[in-house]
């Protein structure tokens, strides 16, 4: 499954014309923009994704509320130059444009 995670993401990236995902774990949100090796998959780790400029949250702190106009905490969130996340603990994710 993992590679074909990578690929399915790189294609989705190359269709949309956006780098930038968010990702979800169990218990975390990643906010960042994908690195794929000279935009090529068959060069990515086969059990990570690398993210650059990524923003994590960890999402028991992140939103504590559950009322209609609730509004997420953004200053527990830190900011990574580079992160890597391992594929097997991704629930969900998304690319931006």
């Amino acid at each position: 499954m993992t590679k074909k995670l990578i690929k399915s993401i790189d294609k989705i990236i190359e269709s949309s014309g956006s780098e930038n995902i968010t990702i979800f774990t169990n218990h975390l949100k990643i906010d960042g923009r994908i690195y794929i090796p000279e935009g090529r998959c068959d060069e990515c780790h086969d059990d990570f994704i690398t993210l650059e400029n990524a923003t994590l949250c960890r999402l028991s702190d992140y939103c504590t509320c559950d009322d209609e106009n609730c509004e997420c905490n953004d200053y527990v969130c830190f900011n990574y130059d580079w992160i890597n996340i391992a594929i097997d603990d991704i629930v969900a994710f998304s690319v931006i444009k």
